[in-house]
């Protein structure tokens, strides 16, 4: 103890020493004491309070102990009655046959005391069930008491099952439950029915007839599951494949309704396909008016305006009925469909008095058509589901007759302006181009079927008309081609000339209106029109009535009289080709103001491949001999006609085009058959259809050539055309042989050669 005494002193002088290890330090021996003064305070009522603890603790230790004690005395009191009880007993086994009887007479007459309760509060609870059903708010708890009398019903009747008469009885009893139930479906369906308004005034009510409706899926689900499974494994397995929800779609895909058609034999209330049976009912009801009366009335607006205004609650069935509903019904694609088709059944009735219906009325059914699919497409739908309604083919009728009735108007406009074009003098521009307003009017009015379409109308409208349009200008064409089938002379060459300018201006008003149109057409749409060919119609127009022109000027009696005299005298004597083309100069001045210059070009280059052919078809139908005096004038013509056509077009092509008459001259001078078949090979390479009669006319009118040698020639020739044929026809064609007169009956020179 001692050392442990001085232990405890050099152990405080060191913690002093670290606490004072400077002599300044001692001053503060003061502050340390008061502060080593109250944390042994502290210390001490910790320590009071920790042991207060123990002595608690313990206390209540010895209290648990006690009563410890007591129980078990208490049970060892219990050990003894058991003995004691157990020895009484032994005394009364011989009555235990009668105890055992006693005993389950005692357990029925409660069962049946308990039974006859519940049975006695069958009608109460019925009656109860009746009357909540004056509180929306009830709709569920009035279900689940049903279905709680339900199950009461049915172990009352699994009970009686062997007894004929008692469960007759009882049906007659639960009589009042059925009532109660009929009640109550009445109430739930007039919900389920009455679902657009309740979504808006009392969404709860809905949905808790939908709840009830779910509800009692499932019970019928584990009815069924329980019957399956009674009936084995196949069964069951049939009642989890009817578990998979078939999801519904649009047009051929299947609806909930479809979904649920092929139902299991296994017994159900069927809530979920009375629930779209309603809805069905409710639509139907909701367009009987619309379908059995609207669509016949001659107040054509009445029905549009109801069609808009049963159409435009898709929007409020999309904000508030849907959201009432189970995801899983996809009710709001369901309502969309079966508003659809009713829709579609409207257009088939409108269409079924499409004569009775005006062009306007009939633009007003197709906008609100395109009104209808744009709230759909906006409301999610997918955009080839909500164009149903104009692809369903409902709609032909009233575009047909739309159709028909814009041709038919459009038609006899435009025959009354060519009537009116052959009586009354073409109009003239600023800069002297006749023209008359057919071609702008034509397309102002075209131009304005598409835009009023386009804007009001669906893109099958939209096509149905560019089709129309299409054909209407066929028949324009057909129209002015038929006029061009007159005598030039007798249509006239102002009027000619306003028929080239018009249809230039009809390529260029239908290619716009080409290029607009099928901007608006969906692609789909678009492939499927051919505007390009019928435009470039009115440059074929143009070209026709152009080669009328020049059959203007040949048509003329003074250039007629002129082109008899070719390879005759008055020719010989230079007064035949001089006159001819300052006949050309007079014609030629008058077409170039009144046409544009590309059309004039066109015109020249015409005008001389027909005096070419003319020139031509002369030379080898005539009868005289071909002598030197006969090749010079020739070559003057030649002359001539350069000097003069190359003043209106291209050099080049004049020259191409003038070529023929200096090979044929050559031809018509050679002097062997070597420059025959030289020449000849010339002619073909620009002209691959000039026969070999040719050389056989021009060797028969030639003096001096031995008869040998002229079918020498002959032979040679026709050979060589024959080795230039590809697949028995010339390469390609040209501008003069296929239009010669003389050549259209072929005629040989052996007979004459012969003689």
């Amino acid at each position: 103890m001692e050392d442990l005494g001085i232990e405890a002193k050099e152990a405080a002088v060191r913690e002093v020493a670290k606490l004072l290890p400077l002599p300044d330090l001692l001053a503060s021996i003061a502050s340390i004491k008061s502060d080593y003064l109250a944390r042994q305070q502290t210390n001490d009522t910790q320590l009071s309070t920790m042991v207060a603890e123990q002595v608690e603790q313990a206390h209540a230790g010895i209290n648990a102990l006690a009563v410890s004690q007591e129980t078990i005395n208490s049970l060892r009191e219990n050990f003894i009655d058991i003995d004691k009880l157990c020895q009484e007993c032994q005394t009364l086994i011989e009555n235990h046959d009668r105890i055992k009887l006693l005993s389950n007479a005692r357990n029925n007459l409660n069962t049946t005391l308990k039974d006859v309760q519940g049975m006695m509060s069958i009608s109460v609870e019925a009656a109860a069930a009746r009357d909540s059903l004056s509180d929306d708010k009830e709709l569920i708890h009035t279900y689940e008491r049903l279905t709680a009398l339900d199950g009461k019903r049915r172990f009352a009747l699994a009970a009686a099952g062997s007894h004929k008469e008692e469960v007759g009885r009882l049906r007659e009893y639960f009589e009042d439950v059925d009532r109660s139930w009929e009640t109550f479906e009445k109430t739930l369906w007039a919900h389920i029915t009455n679902f657009f308004r309740l979504s808006k005034e009392s969404p709860q009510t809905l949905v808790r007839a939908l709840r009830v409706v779910e509800m009692q899926e499932i019970i019928d689900q584990q009815v069924a599951e329980e019957a399956a499974e009674a009936e084995g494994a196949g069964a069951m397995a049939a009642i989890t494949n009817q578990r998979r929800t078939t999801k519904k779609g649009a047009g051929a895909a299947s609806t909930p309704r479809n979904g649920t058609q092929e139902k299991s034999k296994i017994q159900g209330k069927g809530y979920k396909d009375k629930c779209y049976e309603c809805i069905g009912k409710a639509v139907e009801a909701r367009f009987n008016k619309l379908l059995t009366e609207l669509v016949f009335s001659e107040d054509f607006m009445e029905a549009l305006e109801e069609a808009k205004a049963i159409g435009d609650e898709l929007g409020d069935i999309y904000d508030y009925v849907a959201p009432c509903f189970p995801p899983r019904y996809e009710i709001f694609q369901l309502l969309v469909n079966l508003y659809t088709e009713r829709f579609v059944q409207m257009l088939r009735l409108l269409s079924e008095r499409a004569n009775d219906i005006q062009n306007i009325n009939i633009l007003k059914v197709t906008g609100w058509i395109v009104q209808y699919q744009d709230n759909l497409i906006g409301l999610g739908v997918d955009e080839s589901l909500a164009q149903v309604c104009s692809e369903s083919g409902a709609l032909d009728p009233l575009m047909n007759m739309y159709v028909e009735r814009m041709q038919a108007t459009t038609k006899k406009w435009y025959t009354n302006i060519l009537e009116a074009d052959k009586t009354q003098p073409p109009k003239t521009t600023e800069d002297g181009k006749l023209y008359t307003p057919a071609a702008v009017d034509l397309f102002r009015i075209l131009t304005e079927q598409v835009q009023i379409v386009r804007e009001n109308s669906t893109d099958v409208m939209l096509y149905r008309i560019a089709l129309a349009v299409i054909q209407v200008m066929l028949d324009f064409q057909a129209a002015e081609r038929q006029r061009l089938e007159e005598p030039a002379s007798d249509v006239g060459l102002e009027s000619l000339c306003a028929l080239i300018n018009n249809n230039l201006r009809c390529y260029e008003l239908s290619s716009e209106l080409s290029s607009s149109t099928l901007e608006a057409l969906p692609e789909n749409y678009a492939e499927q029109v051919n505007f390009e060919d019928t435009c470039k119609g009115f440059l074929e127009v143009a070209k026709e009535a152009v080669l009328q022109t020049v059959g203007v000027i040949f048509e003329d009696p003074g250039v007629q009289d002129l082109l008899a005299k070719v390879y005759q005298k008055d020719w010989m004597d230079g007064m035949v080709t001089e006159y001819l083309v300052a006949t050309f100069a007079d014609y030629f001045g008058d077409v170039k103001l009144y046409i544009e210059e590309r059309s004039f070009r066109r015109f020249v280059e015409s005008c001389l491949e027909e005096t070419i052919v003319i020139y031509v078809d002369h030379l080898l139908s005539q009868k005289n001999y071909i002598k030197e005096e006969t090749v010079e004038r020739m070559r003057l013509d030649e002359e001539v006609l350069m000097d003069f056509f190359r003043e209106h077009t291209n050099v080049t092509k004049v020259e191409n085009r003038v070529r023929i008459l200096a090979d044929l001259r050559e031809l018509a001078s050679a002097e062997s058959l070597d420059s025959f078949t030289l020449i000849y090979t010339n002619i073909l390479e620009h002209q691959p259809d000039c026969p070999s009669e040719v050389v056989e006319k021009l060797v028969a009118l030639r003096e001096g050539i031995p008869r040998k040698e002229a079918k020498e020639v002959v032979q040679e020739c026709k050979e060589i055309y024959e080795n230039s044929l590809v697949d028995g026809n010339p390469p390609k064609s040209g501008f003069v042989f296929g239009k010669l007169k003389c050549l259209t009956v072929r005629k040989g020179i052996w007979g004459k050669l012969g003689q």
